[in-house]
């Protein structure tokens, strides 16, 4: 009898031992069951299962992820210059993971410059070439032509014939530029004209130009021959108005006739 309830007894503390196990393991499930849900959900759902005093609820975890991106630039530089007009464009280009901004700036200058000289011209004074008569240097006595007319003294020769009186025209030194003189005969004891009779010689006038290069020209006047016996006679032959780049030494010549009846 006795070993019979040590026998039930035994049987009932297996019993109870192998249903404590029984629970232990189950709750043991349970408890990493109930663990693994949690991670679940929370790596899913990003929430975890909160309690509060007054009730079950979901809770909402806030997880802030900052990520940092170093922003790609690309810059484009376009210059373009023309004449008078430049145009300068830029073109930036931000551009980030999530937002792209993109900015153009185009700026258009425009430059017109209208620069008006005047310049005004001085003769360069230059000194004069060899010579005289320079025109660069007309009011400078030093440079100017002195002009010189000679004296003439012939026979009248044999009546009924001319004899050409010669009067030399000289200048200082050779004229740089040419040299103008007026010149025209004029009555000394020599008688000449339309309305005189038995004229000594024939009258002349004119404008004389020494060009330039040369240093003297002639003048010559008529002289007419005749079979009367007479003295010597006599007429002039008057220069004026020079040129601006000469002036007169001796501007009268006198023209003797000699007479040889």
């Amino acid at each position: 009898m006795s070993s019979d309830r040590r026998s039930r007894r035994g049987d009932l503390l297996r019993r109870a031992t192998a249903g404590a196990l029984v629970v232990l393991a189950l709750a043991t499930l349970a408890s990493l069951g109930y663990a693994g849900a949690r991670k679940i959900g929370a790596f899913s759902y990003n929430y975890q299962y909160c309690t509060t005093p007054s009730q079950y609820q979901y809770c909402s975890t806030s997880t802030s992820t900052t990520t940092t991106t170093t922003p790609t630039t690309t810059s484009t530089s376009t210059t373009t210059t023309t004449t008078p007009t430049t145009t300068s464009t830029s073109t930036t280009t931000t551009t980030t993971p999530t937002t792209t901004s993109t900015s153009t700036s185009t700026s258009t200058s425009t430059s017109t410059s209208t620069s008006t000289s005047t310049s005004t011209t001085t003769p360069t004074s230059t000194k004069p070439g060899k010579g005289c008569g320079d025109k660069n240097h007309i009011h400078e006595r030093r440079d100017e032509c002195k002009v010189v007319i000679f004296d003439v003294s012939k026979k009248e020769g044999k009546a009924g014939t001319t004899t050409s009186f010669v009067f030399n025209v000289t200048l200082s030194a050779v004229a740089i530029d040419p040299v103008t003189v007026s010149f025209k005969t004029a009555d000394g004891t020599a008688k000449s004209g339309q309305f005189v009779t038995n004229p000594d010689y024939v009258p002349t006038s004119g404008t004389l130009t020494v060009p330039a290069g040369a240093s003297s020209r002639t003048i010559t006047v008529k002289v007419n021959g005749d079979k009367l016996k007479e003295p010597n006679e006599t007429f002039f032959v008057n220069l004026s108005n020079p040129s601006p780049n000469a002036y007169f030494g001796d501007s009268q010549a006198l023209g003797t006739i000699q007479n040889d009846d």
